[in-house]
């Protein structure tokens, strides 16, 4: 039996379907585990979310980032002037729409430069569990404008450049670098 289908019905279908094209971007590591809280409210600071998927935080800057960024200002006086913070409380993050949405992560190479290893070809796939505010002391105080020796695209700090903070377990299913990862989003 063969059925007709309305044109209207498959247009319905077809405008419910969302397409994201992939961003070029960069990654550094973090452990979910050693952490005691994460900016999303009732997500659990887990490096594993289940099924395969790894916790991500997604920086403010970031052209992924869809609520307002991160309500702070950088001040030289939370710094230690060697990269670490003195005061570390952050801004108030609460827009953080892309909480709970999974992206698809592939590594392009090494950012660091690295010409020992690899990527893995792999595909994974990250849940945003975390913000990864550029307004952050924890963040910006490890720059060298701050004192710090991390460049900024590494702690979330240049626009455009959708930084994805991603829970260690998940580096060796991207490559066998051993540093920071650019990546496909």
């Amino acid at each position: 039996m063969y059925k007709t289908l309305s044109l209207g019905f498959v247009l319905g279908l077809i405008s419910q379907v969302t397409v994201v094209n992939a961003v070029a971007g960069v990654t550094t590591f973090n452990d979910y585990g050693t952490q005691s809280t994460v900016a999303c409210p009732g997500f659990s600071p887990s490096n594993s979310q289940g099924n395969g998927i790894f916790a991500a935080a997604m920086s403010d800057l970031s052209p992924l980032w869809t609520g307002s960024p991160c309500q702070g200002t950088k001040s030289a006086s939370n710094c230690n002037g060697h990269g670490g913070c003195i005061n570390c409380a952050g801004p108030a993050c609460p827009n953080e729409q892309q909480c709970g949405h999974c992206f698809n992560v592939r590594c392009t190479g090494s950012l660091d430069g690295e010409t020992s290893g690899a990527c893995s070809g792999r595909t994974i796939k990250v849940k945003i569990i975390d913000a990864c505010p550029a307004t952050h002391p924890a963040n910006y105080c490890k720059t060298a404008a701050f004192g710090g020796t991390v460049p900024d695209r590494e702690a979330c700090e240049a626009v455009g450049v959708n930084a994805l903070d991603i829970a260690t377990t998940a580096r060796s299913a991207l490559s066998s670098f051993q540093g920071n990862l650019n990546i496909d989003i």
